[in-house]
């Protein structure tokens, strides 16, 4: 995608986890924030790392928290998973938790050749990940990691993500992980095609998230703008390790949308 400076910012992306919700909860202010959002941009979408939950899950989530989503404005990791098994006519073996099953119920698992992990406490144990390292072992075999973060934070306390168990079977194994979600480049450009068709420019779309290296850096990586929210995993100091800087440091998601709003980055 090439970059021109006259760019405005037409289409936003926002992470869920971390910017709109934290655990069980809303972050304050987020509901309005998004209605704000809706208004100001041409399109948006709400993305996800999650791979515990289909896409639908997420939707009703937040609809049960008073935001404004619609059908097909979730785009998620586990969704851009399937989509590769598909394409590449795959059968895996899936480290997912049994909700998130529910998206490969139409996928062919019989002699697998491919192993499919996202975040799933109750899989990632001895013997499922031998079972995996197993497959893995065939020449031909695919790793694919529905995302390869390393920790998110839940009820107050940071809990591990896929990443460190992605990690572990490409050591096993000697193979290297095909990363489908976040921060991967295929990634961030699917969902603005997704967004705002194959001609969007990377500097029309920007990214609101609180993860520093998948989020920000991941989306900035492509050509987009990026804002950071000192909610969810934000640290201290995050803001220092991601090349460029942000288009802006905020602390939470209204404020990102004041921003935007205010600044005159957004197209009329």
């Amino acid at each position: 995608m090439r970059r021109t400076a006259a760019a405005r910012i037409r289409y936003a992306l926002l992470d869920v986890d971390g910017v709109c919700v934290m655990g069980q909860r809303a972050i304050p202010q987020s509901a309005a924030a998004l209605a704000r959002l809706r208004a100001l941009v041409r399109g948006h979408r709400l993305i996800t790392n999650q791979s515990q939950e289909p896409c639908s899950s997420v939707m009703q989530k937040l609809q049960r928290w008073h935001f404004d989503v619609r059908p097909g404005e979730v785009f998620s990791a586990l969704s851009a998973a399937k989509s590769h098994v598909a394409i590449r006519k795959l059968r895996p073996l899936c480290l997912l938790t049994k909700a998130a099953m529910e998206e490969f119920e139409d996928v062919a698992m019989e002699r697998p050749n491919a192993v499919v992990i996202g975040t799933a406490p109750a899989e990632m144990h001895y013997k499922r990940l031998t079972e995996a390292m197993r497959v893995l072992m065939d020449e031909d075999s695919e790793l694919i990691a529905v995302n390869k973060g390393r920790y998110f934070k839940e009820n107050g306390e940071f809990q591990l993500m896929a990443g460190p168990f992605v990690a572990a079977l490409e050591y096993a194994t000697g193979k290297s992980a095909r990363v489908v979600g976040k921060p991967s480049p295929d990634f961030f450009r699917a969902v603005a095609h997704d967004a705002a068709g194959p001609d969007v420019l990377p500097e029309q779309v920007v990214m609101i998230g609180d993860d520093v290296r998948d989020d920000i850096q991941g989306a900035m990586d492509v050509g987009m703008r990026a804002i950071l929210v000192k909610t969810g995993k934000y640290r201290p100091g995050d803001e220092e390790i991601c090349t460029p800087a942000p288009l802006a440091v905020v602390d939470c998601l209204a404020d990102a949308v004041t921003y935007l709003e205010e600044s005159g980055v957004v197209t009329e």
